[in-house]
């Protein structure tokens, strides 16, 4: 297992709050980031050490409230 960091991020593009996410392979670490959309979140940064494994675009928020 691997650890990973994700950060939310606003719109513009700071840092809202950041967690640890561990799993077995960037697949499922990307899997679990996208899951950290929320009002107010415009994209989700993963980093794994120091290396930058993708940044994740968050839907719109009225799909946010759809899924709720």
């Amino acid at each position: 297992m691997t650890t990973y960091r994700a950060y939310q991020l606003d719109q513009r593009h700071r840092i809202k709050s950041g967690q640890w996410i561990i799993a077995k392979d960037d697949d499922e670490a990307r899997a679990q980031a996208s899951e950290l959309c929320e009002e107010g979140v415009e994209s989700i940064e993963l980093w794994q050490a120091q290396t930058k494994v993708d940044e994740l675009d968050c839907p719109p928020e009225p799909e946010l409230k759809k899924s709720a």
